[in-house]
């Protein structure tokens, strides 16, 4: 069982870009436009999203993602970035931006160059779901949009399946397996810890201390994995079909989340990276099941 597109997938997440390759950008070569944000290139799929969702014809520029594919409303955009490729720093100073948003840790040395050269930047750290409304309310504040009516107009359609009434009476426990070779899962310093918190369920991970290299994820023993035996699992998966042999193999085939049929195969995007508002409403769309 390879975990190696988890791996490279999580280190992106959580550590910087170590290398901006571009030249240097001489600071008289860029004259801002107007103070009017008209033109934005985002470096992130879910700040694309969410410029997207409050006035799409804005967009100048995204970054390469496998969850734009077949998507005709980002077909005709420049990508600015593929897979591990740093931002083209030449490319984006081409297009003349007026704002440029990207996340804090991920994109500070291109968005600090980009500032040296006077382009407007943004950049958001997202770690529960108030960070993710003040987000979308920052990004359309700077898009001069009443921020809380748009806000909350992305929330009810976009995020429709995540919009918690009342949590549950009855708090089912459960473990997400983020990968399995090393076995990590999310404590509440990671946005899937907070997401289930969210629902109301009982993650068993949730006050463990981080060891791991990755923030926010702890890695555990499968001997943890069988005294503990939760009701409830759930596997990220970077690829379909991945893990299918899970269910027959020593020592999972005797835990009760197998035994009871009560283990689910999350997309790695939602849970564990929120990736854009469709797979965090599809992973909250699954979420639902387990209570």
């Amino acid at each position: 069982m390879k975990v190696v597109n988890f791996t490279i997938g999580i280190s992106l997440l959580l550590s910087g870009c170590s290398e901006i390759n571009q030249k240097s950008i001489n600071k008289d070569s860029y004259k801002p436009s107007s103070n009017k944000i008209e033109r934005v290139v985002t470096l992130t799929s879910l700040s694309t999203d969410i410029v997207s969702s409050i006035s799409n014809n804005k967009l100048v520029a995204i970054p390469g993602s496998s969850l734009f594919k077949d998507k005709i409303d980002y077909q005709n955009l420049p990508r600015i970035s593929q897979g591990r490729t740093p931002p083209n720093l030449e490319k984006i100073v081409s297009l003349k931006p007026d704002l440029v948003i990207g996340t804090k840790g991920f994109h500070d040395k291109i968005l600090g160059k980009l500032k040296d050269i006077n382009i407007k930047t943004l950049s958001y750290e997202l770690i529960d779901w108030k960070t993710l409304e003040n987000t979308i309310n920052i990004i359309s504040s700077k898009l001069d949009i009443n921020s809380l009516e748009k806000s909350n107009e992305i929330i009810n359609t976009n995020l429709k399946e995540c919009v918690v009434a009342n949590e549950p009476n009855k708090k089912p426990n459960v473990v997400v397996l983020a990968s399995l070779k090393p076995i990590l899962s999310p404590n509440s310093k990671s946005w899937a810890g907070n997401l289930l918190k969210r629902y109301g369920l009982n993650s068993l991970t949730e006050d463990l201390s981080s060891k791991s290299e990755f923030r926010g994820y702890v890695n555990l023993s499968p001997e943890w994995l069988v005294k503990e035996d939760p009701d409830n699992l759930i596997i990220i998966q970077t690829r379909p079909g991945q893990y299918a042999d899970f269910e027959t193999t020593n020592p999972f085939s005797n835990l009760t989340a197998v035994k009871s049929n009560q283990v689910y195969r999350f997309n790695y995007y939602g849970l564990i990276n929120a990736g854009s508002l469709e797979s965090i409403n599809n992973a909250c769309l699954q979420l639902r099941k387990i209570f």
